[in-house]
């Protein structure tokens, strides 16, 4: 049996306000392993290729969301992923505290909470790199009849790989 595409459900936006643009992701995290998951490698080696950045997706992709470039932003390497051991110190851990959210998230949704997310970043005009990514979420416990709601917000600082790859 061929998994739900869930995909189109996501919702895109992109503005300007004062100094500052923005690149907007909203939608209901679909539950990983049981929805079409859509990576687009061209996509992500488009926009990071020799940065030292990731091309970090808004909305993970193991939630549904699409793969493309409305749903992705150049991203600090040891925020999305984990820090390489020589910089964990600098961290004070292992880094990767983006993808702790979502691995969080997977966790709740796979023990059927329902969430829904909206995930801005925030560029300097004239920047093609978000200094900010605030996110907020709904959590909805099964049987529960009202949701929970939460907000973080990652400062997307320059990383040693960024400054090694731009010289």
């Amino acid at each position: 049996m061929a998994l739900p595409d869930i995909s189109a459900q996501f919702v895109f936006r992109q503005w300007i306000q004062g100094k500052y643009s923005y690149k907007e992701a909203s939608g209901e995290l679909g539950v990983p392993g049981k929805v079409v998951t859509h990576r687009i490698v061209s996509a992500q080696r488009a926009m990071s290729g020799g940065t030292g950045e990731h091309a970090g997706h808004l909305i993970g992709i193991q939630f549904g969301a699409p793969g493309d470039i409305r749903n992705l932003g150049l991203q600090n390497p040891n925020m999305n992923t984990f820090a390489p051991k020589a910089l964990q110190d600098a961290f004070q851990g292992h880094g990767g505290s983006y993808h702790d959210l979502e691995s969080d998230w997977a966790e709740q949704l796979l023990a059927g909470t329902r969430i829904r997310v909206t995930v801005k970043d925030k560029y300097r005009m004239g920047e093609n790199r978000p200094f900010s990514r605030w996110v907020q979420w709904i959590e909805t416990k099964p049987g529960a009849p009202l949701g929970i709601v939460s907000e973080l917000e990652f400062g997307n600082f320059s990383s040693p790989q960024l400054r090694a790859a731009n010289p």
